[in-house]
């Protein structure tokens, strides 16, 4: 059941991603509209905005999808850790999140090594509660296998979440998130294969202040 869930989110992934238009201009769109978001909510609320800094770690479960086939191979289960920075954008239940993280993904015959720069667009739904979406920016930092022969430096990833707020300073939550662009390189004479990043993070966030 839990594997038709995962199929089922990812080819719903997978057709977004691959119409070309949205192939075609996915990044340049979607970092547009969310620095546009940003900073047009900084502006209206400058005088009542509010950092929060903090840390963040948890287990990821992952796989690697081959050609919109998420059973070719078994997952595995990596973990994540890093740092984070919000904006708080006054009372209108709007914030803006980044930092940077190490993640360890792949599926069972292959480990991939990602730092990645989270920018992120949400909404507190209730004081307990908030929604959000996050586009990645993935740098592959190593791997096993030699892998990073024919694998892309560099990655495109898109998720969907929600928090929970335990109290002011903690926070767990979880996402689930989906690469936009093929890991794997043009091919020189080969066949080319779609291989993209599936991964479902749960974590513990605390925050400073």
């Amino acid at each position: 059941m839990v594997l038709k869930a995962e199929s089922f989110l990812c080819n719903i992934f997978y057709i977004l991603s691959s119409i070309p238009i949205v192939k075609q201009t996915y990044q340049i769109t979607v970092i547009k509209y969310l620095l546009f978001a940003f900073v047009f909510l900084l502006i209206v609320q400058t005088a009542s905005a509010q950092f929060r800094f903090g840390v963040t770690a948890g287990p990821v479960l992952s796989s690697l999808v081959r050609d919109n086939n998420l059973s070719a191979r078994a997952g595995k289960v990596g973990f994540l850790i890093g740092g984070v920075a919000k904006l708080n954008v006054g009372d209108l239940g709007w914030f803006f999140q980044s930092g940077i993280t190490y993640t360890l993904e792949g599926d069972n015959d292959q480990n991939l090594n990602f730092v990645k720069v989270p920018l992120i667009i949400g909404f507190d739904a209730s004081d307990d509660v908030n929604i959000h979406v996050a586009y990645n920016l993935a740098w592959q930092v190593g791997n096993h296998n030699n892998v990073q022969d024919f694998y892309n430096d560099t990655a495109n990833i898109l998720g969907v979440g929600f928090e929970v707020y335990l109290s002011e300073k903690f926070a767990i939550g979880s996402r689930l998130s989906y690469g936009l662009s093929n890991l794997v390189k043009e091919p020189t004479g080969a066949k080319q294969f779609d291989v993209k990043p599936f991964t479902f993070d749960l974590y513990l966030t605390y925050f400073f202040k």
